[in-house]
């Protein structure tokens, strides 16, 4: 019997109600200076013949749920089990998606890709969308023609982490592309029909590179207007290139505060595209700026604006309430315990410099990264 299907240990957050099926293992460029999450493992492509017996396994899997066989998920060996409960959880979303995994699935050539994709149509028809991640040079390899062939064979949306649009981070980062494929990648995918969700990462170049990074960036979503634009803000995670270089002085990174005025600039410059801009993640100080780039604009701005009147001690009060987990807006304070509020002032009181400050917020988002 073919083994239970293999799940990789990623996804975007706006995918956890999707069913995962992992189609290549771990990321081919894996030379990202801010990354560690597939460091240490090789890339490789998985062989058609297995991710389509996956399939096969995950349709027979769904098909005895509905038949009630198992009932009894404790008697499963636990692997089993648990390909059983992630189905499950699956089927009660409304079996909505399917993510194709690891880090950059669109490295496959055309015709794998197709096979794969006309093979999870047939065998799980109810789908309505299949995602997956793709970085700009393997999406450049594909003509528009293919791209739209993706398409119609299933191909819904495209998750991409541009992480800036300015070619002087994108080196320093070692993404490996520049601004000006990032732009014909994304236009060839948004002419092809296909979403495209791209990622930025403010405060990834350093106080330096700030304001290159939120304008061309801006530049890149005026030129692609992708269907989203998802915020992460850059955290230095120990063990990394970029890490060490920050220790050792070469990098300054930019405060917690000048990463989130970083993004807003970023709105600021965007003209034109009408794309949603979505903070779906805990490290991102304000994660209420959600909302429309045609309409809901100045409604972001404005997010930003009312943080920057408070004072500097109830501007600091705020940061260590949203680090610590206690709120995830402005808003959010005025719903404080007491109790909360006493444990806020107490951290506060605690740092003598600035320096101080900003390491223990750093070591708190450090856990969520």
């Amino acid at each position: 019997m073919h083994k239970a299907f293999e799940i990789g240990p990623i996804r975007p957050p706006s995918e956890a109600d999707s069913l995962l099926l992992r189609v290549t293992r771990n990321c081919p460029w894996n030379k990202c200076k801010f990354c560690t999450l597939y460091r240490k493992h090789q890339f490789k492509a998985r062989p058609v013949a297995d991710i389509k017996a996956d399939i096969d396994q995950i349709a027979q899997y769904r098909q005895n749920i509905i038949d009630g066989i198992p009932e009894n998920l404790y008697a499963l060996p636990e692997e089993m089990a648990q390909r059983y409960l992630h189905i499950m959880r699956w089927m009660s979303c409304g079996e909505e998606s399917v993510f194709l995994q690891d880090a950059n699935t669109v490295v496959l050539t055309y015709d794998k890709l197709r096979e794969i994709l006309d093979h999870l149509r047939k065998r799980l028809p109810n789908i309505k969308r299949v995602t997956t991640y793709g970085r700009v040079d393997s999406l450049n390899k594909f003509s528009l023609e293919e791209l739209k062939g993706l398409r119609e064979a299933g191909l819904d949306r495209i998750h991409s982490g541009y992480e800036s649009g300015s070619d002087e981070v994108l080196k320093l980062i070692n993404k490996g592309y520049t601004k000006a494929l990032e732009i014909e990648a994304g236009q060839k995918v948004k002419a092809a029909g296909i979403e495209l969700s791209i990622y930025f990462m403010n405060g990834a170049g350093g106080s330096a590179l700030s304001n290159s990074n939120a304008i061309e960036t801006a530049d890149v979503v005026n030129k692609v207007n992708p269907d989203f634009i998802r915020i992460r803000t850059f955290v230095a995670q120990r063990h990394t290139e970029l890490y060490e270089e920050i220790q050792q002085g070469q990098i300054i990174e930019c405060a917690d505060k000048e990463k989130a005025l970083e993004l807003k600039k970023m709105i600021e410059h965007i003209d034109g595209a009408d794309g949603k801009l979505i903070s779906d993640h805990i490290i991102n100080l304000f994660e209420d700026v959600n909302g429309c780039l045609k309409t809901d604009k100045q409604k972001m701005l404005n997010i930003f604006t009312e943080f920057e009147a408070l004072d500097e001690i109830n501007q600091k009060k705020y940061q260590i309430a949203c680090r610590l987990g206690m709120v995830r807006s402005l808003s959010n304070m005025s719903h404080l315990t007491r109790e909360q509020l006493g444990t806020i002032d107490s951290y506060l009181q605690k740092f003598d410099t600035e320096e101080e400050f900003e390491a223990f917020l750093s070591k708190l988002l450090r856990r969520y990264v």
